[in-house]
């Protein structure tokens, strides 16, 4: 067990391990994102109509229509020729208007028309009578602070389309500015214009019907040929660019209104007839009155991708229609990539909800006023002077998990039994229309948290509004959860039976949720005691057995089941990130709003954190001799060690997510603006448009790219606040310690004191500053990208710094190989294991840092050198000395040899023969291949150092080296420098006269001997044969110190005797 206090960070030390955590836990958040699913249990809020509103009621027998406004959060109510706006949420804020004197009949709202109206007009309310269409403008201010309510202003614009004494019923609206009136008995169409530069003094609008025959506009009232029937409403759908026309015989027109226009695609005048046949297997006889169609609702494509209608008849039954034929079949997807539908085919059908005490023998009430929408339906039937209300949903869990559940309504032979619930309610209203109030999430109930808001629905009748909210499981379970008590086994029954319906994973969730997000502190310990009591123990996913006789079979563990604690966290977790997992951060644009998703995730992914940390025996690392498991077999042990390890891995990802958040929010208040890619030094315009929290936590693409973005704030701090004094790196690390590494943080702060360094005008501030970034760059030097490292070069360069960079790279190596393993594949001709060639590759990449550096501190002292960018340098040669001075003061072995090798390949022998250091000599004597450049270096070294001796030595092994490279008059040469230099060596007090004797004894012979055989050289080339010139140039490879070796050549050119003979 961990002995850390829960207040300790837990630092992550292999980004690996996080990445693969957030990889395994994206399904599962995509999963809970998908398809919302909804419970069956629903209470209750009544709201009354505010008293100034009522009390006109009260005092004027009108005719009174009430609808709502969910667009602006508005309900309204026209009595006769004035209309009341007001908060449907407070009650307050209440608008009046009255500025004409015909009686209202209908009341729309829809977005303008782009560029048709002053931007602050957010909406157009469409106020209709039998005499015109009058629009008005709608400007909604959100409150700023905590307390305040919404300002709706309604504003003038000054326009006013006729009707022609068709008294309107329903209005509907497109997003694109579309207005599309019902009025009998005829449907018409008006596309409201005005001009913004006239302030809609001379806007115009034109009333054009749809459903009337092309000549009945031409010809006289009486004379007009009737229409085929009379339309009964019209409804839009936004996203496939449809109109589907409704008339009252229950025929439905598909209309294609993409682009402003308008053509009908299909009319669908049979579906009465379809519903009776899907319906004659059922033992109820239904009658025809039944089947007719009340109200249409639109499905969307996130609900379905295949089902793109809903109709509800006047005896509850729902009808849901494809766009495509044969579209439940399956591999039938390819046939539905467009959004246009080519048919109308009833896909589907449910029947009415079950009633207690049906009266099957009398009249049965009629299902008048319906809201559909992700799965749930709520609809009202009228009774004799009220509405009963009922509501059908999607069932909670899958099938599989559900038992003694009554399924009802027509099931395809080609999907799986479709399971729902549903729930009724009596009321005292006859409403008029049902909408659901926004709350901003579209989370599957089951995955919702107990903070989150529920589903609430507001129904308008003439005297109330009532407020309908739907349980979720967690509510549920909060509700056992406080009733519970472990020795009342009814309370243990019925939590038992939760666990069992919806799962113990699902449950365990549930319980964090409650634990998390409880005010009472009693309810969250009860909760905690009900997650490790029913969370489970982990099993053996598949137990091999081996073949055999019984009582040889051994069980073998090939898998593990992990708890439903285990599971359950991973999955509370994932429901906590699922509101910004791909929430992109820079997608539209940044804004003042956008970091409140992520706020609200980091509060309560702390909140986890804080039940984790009180009870870190749940995920702490443990070992085999923890007390806990001593009671277990190895089998089991070995179980719960694996959970124990994976919980401690989620625990990890857990911090990492909550620092991801927080450091999203630091990117949004870091880039208020859209000038995001002015700062970047790399052009990545894919990764700004991408990036987001699952990139961060799942992709080494994306860690890297937030390490870009944070160098990318210092930038544009030092560019826009040099003299803040305000540190990024500081605020970056108080807000997330553990998101990035402790290296990863010097890095920062490394480049942020060099951000300063280049604003900083005095020079002694300015080394200083520089001086402290290489200081914090040398705390991680090791763990720094080298593309870092090429930029923080860059920058030091730019500074005339390069001794900082010498520094820094051979900080780098030695700490890259503190056991020196390098040095031991150097020395062996890179004959060694793969890590240390790799640890030498590595170190070889630093130096070469440095010797780039070297080359460019030795052009400073060109006379055409570019200096335009750079910091100016005083004294060039003496800063030049200093450098190099610094790179050949250090003690590193491996560094040297590599250094002398860059000084040969950059024909700086000269240079290289003033170097004074310990290892020059072992390089030349032992490292070195090339014997001839050795001893070249060697003799002339010696000689600068007057140790002449030596370089005696040097030039006489020079003179005897076998060499292709060295003709006789080199050897001479050097044979001639040799003397002089024996006889310098004499004087030496540290060399034995005896071998300045023998030495200069050996120089003489040598001499004599390349005497002779230049002789003999010359006489074969005098001779103008071909062989002899071969055999001349062959002389000049080595010196031969015995004539007898050389007599052979006499039998062959017999010229050469005469020598011999002399």
């Amino acid at each position: 067990m961990s002995t850390n206090p829960p207040g300790d960070k837990v630092p992550i030390s292999d980004l690996n391990n996080v990445l693969m955590t957030g990889k395994a836990l994206d399904k599962t958040i995509t999963q809970e994102l998908e398809f919302p699913d909804l419970a069956d249990l629903l209470v209750s809020n009544e709201m009354q109509i505010p008293p100034y509103i009522r009390s006109k009621t009260d005092v004027t027998r009108s005719r009174v229509f009430v609808g709502i406004l969910k667009e602006v959060g508005r309900a309204w109510m026209s009595l006769d020729n004035r209309l009341y706006i007001w908060d449907y949420t407070t009650g307050g804020d209440i608008s009046e208007y009255a500025d004409q004197d015909q009686l209202i009949c209908s009341v729309g709202i829809v977005k303008p028309k782009a560029g048709a109206f002053d931007t602050h007009i957010e909406y157009l309310l469409i106020v209709a009578t039998a005499l015109q269409i009058i629009p008005i403008g709608l400007s909604l201010t959100k409150p700023t602070q905590l307390g305040e309510q919404s300002v709706l202003t309604m504003i003038a614009v000054n326009l006013a389309v006729p009707s022609d004494d068709i008294t309107m019923s329903s209005i509907v609206g497109t997003d694109d500015g579309r207005l599309f009136l019902v009025g009998h008995p005829t449907m018409d169409q008006s596309n409201v214009t005005g001009d913004s530069s006239t302030k809609w003094s001379n806007g115009s609008g034109e009333l054009i019907c749809r459903t009337q025959k092309m000549i009945n506009r031409f010809l006289p009232t009486p004379f007009r040929v009737k229409t085929e029937a009379n339309v009964k409403n019209v409804y839009v759908d936004n996203e496939r660019k449809l109109l589907y026309i409704l008339t009252f015989n229950s025929n439905v027109e598909v209309v294609n209104i993409a682009g402003y226009g308008y053509s009908s695609i299909l009319k669908h005048k049979t579906i009465i007839d379809h519903v009776q046949q899907m319906c004659r297997q059922q033992q109820r006889i239904y009658n025809r009155e039944e089947f007719i169609i009340t109200s249409l609702h639109v499905i969307s494509k996130e609900e379905s991708r295949k089902i793109c209608l809903m109709a509800m008849t006047a005896g509850g039954f729902r009808l849901f229609f494809t766009g495509h034929p044969n579209a439940l079949r399956p591999f039938s997807m390819d046939n539905m990539q467009n959004d246009t539908p080519t048919t109308l085919e009833l896909a589907h059908v449910r029947l009415p909800p079950p009633e207690i005490n049906l009266n099957l023998e009398g009249p049965r009430p009629r299902y008048h006023t319906t809201f559909y929408n992700r799965g749930t339906c709520i609809s009202t039937k009228a009774n004799e002077e009220h509405d009963d209300i009922y509501i059908t949903a999607l069932a909670s869990v899958q099938p599989d998990k559900q038992s003694n559940t009554l399924s009802y309504g027509y099931t395809s032979a080609n999907s799986v039994p479709f399971i729902e619930t549903a729930a009724s309610k009596s009321t005292e209203y006859r409403f008029a229309v049902i909408e659901e109030i926004a709350n901003g999430t579209k989370q599957r109930e089951l995955s919702q948290q107990l903070s989150d808001p529920q589903r609430r629905f507001l129904a308008a009748s003439t005297n109330s509004l009532c407020v309908y909210s739907k349980l979720r499981p967690v509510d549920m379970l909060e509700r056992f959860v406080r009733q519970y008590h472990p020795s009342n086994k009814e309370r243990k029954k019925e939590m038992i039976a939760f666990f069992e319906e919806f799962g113990v994973s699902e449950a365990c969730a549930m319980c964090l949720s409650i634990i998390c997000d409880s005010g009472d502190k009693q309810v969250a310990e009860t909760a905690t005691q009900i997650f490790f009591e029913y969370g489970g123990a982990p099993s053996a996913a598949k137990p091999n057995q081996t073949p055999g006789n019984y009582l040889g079979r051994a069980n073998t563990v090939t898998g593990i089941t992990y708890s439903g604690k285990h599971d359950g966290f991973a999955l509370y977790l994932s429901r906590l990130l699922g509101p910004v997992w791909s929430l992109k951060l820079f997608v539209p644009s940044c804004s003042n709003e956008a970091s409140v998703p992520f706020t609200v995730a980091k509060q309560k992914l702390n909140k986890l954190k804080t039940f984790m940390d009180m009870h870190r025996g749940f995920h702490d690392p443990a070992h085999i001799s923890d007390a806990r498991f001593r009671s277990l077999d190895s089998s089991m042990l070995s179980l719960y060690l694996d959970e124990q390890k994976s919980m401690h891995e989620l625990y990890l990802f857990l911090l990492q997510c909550i620092d991801s958040t927080e450091f999203a929010v630091f990117l949004l208040d870091a880039y208020t603006g859209n000038h995001i890619q002015r700062y970047m030094s790399v052009d990545k315009p894919s990764l700004i448009k991408d990036i987001d929290v699952k990139m961060m936590l799942t992709s080494p693409e994306g860690r890297e790219f937030c390490h870009e973005l944070v160098i990318t704030k210092i930038d544009e701090t030092a560019v826009n606040s040099p003299t803040t004094g305000s540190s990024v790196t500081d605020n970056l690390q108080s807000r997330c310690p553990i998101f990035f590494s402790p290296g990863e943080y010097f890095f920062f702060r490394g480049v942020e004191l060099i951000r300063q360094a280049l604003c900083e005008e005095l020079e002694n501030e300015r080394r200083h500053l520089l001086k402290q970034s290489l200081l914090q760059f040398q705390q991680a030097s090791e763990k720094i990208p080298e593309p870092h490292l090429e930029r923080v070069c860059a920058l030091y360069l730019q500074q005339s710094f390069h001794i900082g960079i010498v520094e820094l790279m051979l900080d780098r190596a030695r700490k890259l190989d503190p056991q020196q393993h390098a040095l031991a594949v150097f020395e062996s001709d890179c004959q060694a294991d793969d890590l240390s060639k790799q640890l030498f590759e590595s170190r070889s990449r630093a130096y070469n840092f440095i010797f780039k550096t070297l080359k460019d501190a030795k052009s400073l002292l060109l006379p055409n050198a570019n200096l335009e960018n750079r910091a100016p340098v005083a004294d060039k040669t003496l800063y030049v000395k200093q450098v190099f001075e610094e790179a050949l003061q250090n003690k590193d072995p491996l560094f040297h040899y590599q250094l002398y090798y860059w000084y040969i390949q950059e024909n700086m022998m000269d240079e290289l023969l003033l170097v004074d250091t310990e290892y020059l000599i072992p390089f030349f004597t032992r490292v070195i291949k090339d014997e001839r450049t050795s001893l070249e270096f060697l003799w002339q070294y010696y000689r600068g150092k007057s140790q002449f001796y030596k370089s005696a030595c040097c030039l006489a092994s020079l003179a005897e080296l076998s060499s292709s490279e060295i003709t006789l008059e080199s050897r001479m040469k050097y044979l001639a420098y040799a003397r002089i230099n024996c006889r310098c060596g004499e004087q030496e007090p540290d060399t034995p006269s005896h071998a300045t004797s023998q030495l200069s004894q050996k120089l003489d012979n040598l001499m004599n001997a390349c005497r002779f055989q230049a002789r003999i050289q010359n006489v074969l080339k005098n001779t103008g044969d071909l062989d002899a010139n071969v055999v001349a140039k062959e002389l000049d490879h080595q010196l031969i110190d015995e004539k007898r070796k050389l007599y052979p050549l006499t039998e062959r050119f017999p010229v050469l005797l005469e020598l011999f003979e002399s």
